[in-house]
């Protein structure tokens, strides 16, 4: 296996032959010198490889880690597929005129040269120590949080000091040294993950939205190209974050920094899974090399500001935004279903030189993620991008949502080996899967159902889940995860390993999740089928709904942990509410139906008015005949407790006097001031048509026909209620080609079959509660309280309270979910109470709608 890898002898032999053959291209310099005399190099490559400070650099680490050999292998294939495409490729061209790749192939050569000859498992550098013992953790002797560290025997001893060794003190003089590197990118093994740089503070630095959508763009291209999921996890500060690392230096002098962890092992089977994981790389490589110029230091564009959704309604999202003016400048638009998702073309949803945009079609009660930047089209750049803009789009007209959270009591894993189950609810976290320590383990997920009534209807519903920890864990390329209903009923201790083996299951739920798909910082989500639908609107008589969560029940071969690590969303190693497992539940309720007859029915003719007919088509002389409608409203339900699902026209042909080329349709219009006259009928003014025209073949092979209203009618004639309680139709003839004495009669003479107007209903609030009031806050054993005081509205069932570091959020899907219910106070245990940022609260009902935001700005900038 080992002689697949390349020594680090023959990596310096081949960028100097590169060098050699490509002197436009390539340069190598020798930046330091190891504690073992090796030389470290570094490696430019760009067009007119001179002038490389001239561009915005991408600076790639490899090898930190000496037994995690991807790098160096990665830094050559990439430079190997530089050398093989630059003749001909025009986005490879492109990119390396504008941008410099600077790459340190690898950064520890001794530690290198040692695991592939002594020790696979080596992980330091090779110091000798004080006390006998070798090696420093690279990785943990940068400055930047840097914490001494007295056991030298450690894998992650940080040595005697900040850049105490060549190696580290090597990159730093390189990265001070290139005030070009706006992207540093530090490749380890293994998790397949993203691990975006960290400030060391519980709030989101502004360019977070950066290194998530940088992380995002390099793992579509990698799913694109393998179909491997890549995660993204920036960590939750200040646990659990190392500290010392390359990342977090790299980031303090300028650059997007991210680690890229690959593959599922340190030093993975070359021709089988290490050749994949390079070539999955390398379009990933090609896309943060060519952002490098969209984050240079001078003269970079502006970001663009105060990011908002101004209307929101079931299918639309109008989007507006600061900037600006500048002729050179347009914007680009991005939607994703994914909190952590990319920004490409596949994406991309709209160019504008506008500072709005209206985003259609969309699906209702769902969640949408946008990005926005401008692109300067004279400088050839883009700027970074505006915050995340979080959306929710509103519940189709007869549809209620309901987003539902497990109790910490119902949360949890069972174990096959591990001994207190008990304490597994509510607290750390859900492993699923297989280890040799804890054998096989299910996770427990339960939701409480008695806030959705039950006589609803569910059309719809998911549930997600988040993962948390795929590195540590050691999840290979083995096994697929699933989530099932279960029946409660026939368990007596969810904390029972066998009896949450052996329960009843009672659906699983979608397709399961293989191991290539799972990705640590990525909600997982499960969509329910029409048949799993059925299963859990049984579980609405119950008022409970039970899940369990399945992963592989055996190990491979070589492998003692096949475990998958969830958060739960309580305990001190949680992301709190904003990670805790949801259930996503769309549905309906029973209709109430209201059948309208016409009030009165006239037919306009050219010269008179014929009272209780209705005769649509054409008379002697080719004018047509207006059959009118006029309907009473008065019976019209209550429109602020009510939504109207569906409306129609119902008319019948009761005798047809036409050849087949004629054909009708109706219209909703505007009623005309005093005594109907043909010429004031002929010049109608017209709201809306109502459904599709029907021909008189139509009428023949079927005389009932009914003519459906969109959403605009139903709404125009909403709004006629209001105002006059009457709505006006005209039923008209058309045809291609003159006709005479021609038409259809619709009602009978004596008025039984009258049109119909039909109208079904449901009980449902149409406009949000009240806000709550007197939003303040304080300081509550170091931790910022915020309290409000409660409306005094019936239809308020709860506040939803978000915090956002940037701007006032604009919906309560717009930054960090804190807290949902019906309390008057919640604590920001994750967040830092020094640092700037913006509470919102946001009332809803049991639609829900939500209130505009009662918002409070803690540490404003300006006091700062």
């Amino acid at each position: 296996m080992r002689e697949q890898y390349s020594s680090y002898d023959e990596c310096v032999a081949f960028f100097k032959d590169a060098q050699k053959n490509n002197p436009n291209l390539f340069q190598v310099r020798t930046i330091g010198t190891t504690w073992e005399d090796r030389e470290i190099i570094a490696v430019s490559v760009t067009k007119n490889v001179d002038n490389h400070l001239d561009k915005p650099a991408l600076f790639f680490t490899g090898t930190v880690h000496a037994r995690e050999w991807i790098g160096i292998e990665l830094s050559i294939s990439f430079a190997k597929y530089i050398i093989e495409h630059i003749d001909y490729d025009p986005q490879l061209n492109e990119i390396l005129d504008r941008a410099t790749l600077y790459m340190v192939p690898c950064a520890n050569p001794d530690g290198f040269e040692y695991s592939r000859n002594h020790f696979s498992f080596w992980r330091k550098n090779r110091r000798k120590n004080a006390d006998g013992s070798f090696g420093v953790d690279l990785n943990r002797n940068f400055s930047v949080g840097f914490t001494p560290n007295k056991d030298t025997s450690s894998n992650v001893y940080s040595g005697p000091s900040a850049f105490s060794e060549p190696e580290t003190t090597a990159l730093r003089d390189f990265v001070i040294e290139h005030k070009n590197i706006t992207i540093a990118l530090d490749y380890h093994s293994q998790g397949n993950v993203f691990f975006p740089a960290h400030n060391f503070i519980h709030e989101d630095a502004i360019d977070a939205i950066d290194l998530n959508l940088l992380a995002g763009n390099m793992a579509e291209e990698i799913r694109k190209r393998s179909g491997r999921e890549y995660g993204i996890h920036m960590g939750k500060p200040p646990v659990h974050l190392i500290s010392g690392s390359g990342r977090e230096f790299y980031y303090s002098q300028g650059a997007l920094s991210l680690v890229v962890e690959v593959g599922t092992r340190n030093i993975s089977d070359y021709k089988e899974h290490m050749s994949e994981n390079i070539d999955e790389n390398l379009p990933a490589l090609m896309i943060a090399l060519s952002e490098a110029k969209n984050y240079k230091k001078e003269n970079a564009l502006p970001r663009v500001e105060n990011f908002v959704a101004s209307e929101i309604t079931f299918k639309e999202v109008e989007l507006s935004w600061d900037y600006a003016d500048d002729e050179t400048v347009y914007f680009e638009i991005y939607r994703s279903k994914k909190q952590k998702g990319f920004s490409q073309v596949s994406n991309r949803i709209g160019t504008t030189k506008l500072k709005t945009f209206i985003d259609k079609n969309l699906k209702s009660s769902r969640n949408y993620y946008y990005y926005v930047r401008a692109v300067c089209k004279a400088k050839f750049i883009k700027s970074p991008y505006a915050q995340i803009l979080g959306v929710r789009t509103q519940p189709a007209e007869n549809m209620f949502s309901k987003i539902l959270y497990p109790l910490a009591d119902k949360v949890g894993y069972v174990g096959e080996k591990t001994k207190k189950n008990t304490d597994h609810y509510g607290n750390n976290s859900m492993f699923v899967g297989v280890s040799e320590s804890k054998g096989e383990c299910f996770g427990v997920c339960g939701f409480s159902l008695s806030s959705i009534p039950k006589n609803a209807i569910i059309t719809s519903a998911s549930i997600s889940f988040y993962p948390m920890n795929r590195v540590s864990v050691q999840v290979e390329s083995f096994g697929e995860w699933r989530v099932g209903q279960i029946d409660e009923r026939t368990i007596d201790n969810i904390s029972s390993f066998d009896e949450i083996k052996n329960v009843k299951s009672l659906s699983y739920i979608d397709r399961p999740t293989g191991s290539a798909q799972l990705s640590q910082g990525i909600w997982r989500t499960y969509t329910f089928a029409s048949q799993e639908l059925r299963v859990l609107q049984k579980s609405l008589l119950r008022s409970e709904a039970l899940f369990r969560f399945d992963g592989p029940s055996t190990l491979p071969i070589d492998r003692a942990s096949q475990l998958m690590q969830w958060d739960i969303g309580y305990g001190k190693f949680s992301g709190g509410l904003t990670y805790r497992p949801k259930l996503d539940i769309s549905y309906t309720v029973d209709e109430a139906k209201i059948e309208l007859k016409s009030s009165r029915e006239f037919t306009a003719i050219n010269d008179k008015i014929l009272e209780s007919k209705l005769l649509a088509g054409y008379d002697e002389n080719c004018f047509k005949k207006y059959a009118c409608l006029e309907f009473d409203l008065s019976q019209w339900p209550e429109m602020d407790n009510t939504i109207i699902s569906s409306a129609y026209l119902e008319i019948e042909a009761i005798k047809i006097d036409s050849k087949n080329t004629l054909r009708f349709h109706i219209e909703m219009i505007v009623p005309s001031d005093g005594v109907n006259t043909y010429e004031k009928i002929q010049k109608r003014e017209i709201i809306e048509r109502i459904g599709y025209d029907v021909s008189v073949l139509d009428v023949k092979s079927e005389p009932i026909q009914r003519f459906v209203f969109d959403t605009y009618a139903i709404n125009e004639m909403a709004e006629n209620v209001s105002k006059n309680a009457k709505a006006y139709f005209v039923i008209s003839a058309t045809s291609q080609v003159f006709l005479k004495n021609q038409d259809v009669k619709f009602m009978d003479t004596k008025r039984v079959k009258r049109p119909s107007l039909v109208i079904k209903y449901i009980k449902k609030r149409r406009n949000p509660p009240q806000q709550v009031e007197n939003l303040t806050y304080s300081i509550e054993s170091n931790i910022i309280k915020l309290k409000w005081d409660l409306p005094n509205d019936d239809g308020y069932k709860g506040a939803i309270v978000v915090k956002n570091p940037f701007k006032v959020p604009c919906t309560a899907y717009d930054g960090q979910k804190l807290y949902g219910g019906m309390d008057d106070y919640t604590y920001d245990n994750f967040g830092d109470k020094d640092m700037h940022k913006y509470y919102a609260v946001f009332s809803y009902d049991d639609v829900p709608n939500f209130s505009e935001p009662v918002f409070i700005e803690i540490n404003s900038k300006e006091k700062s």
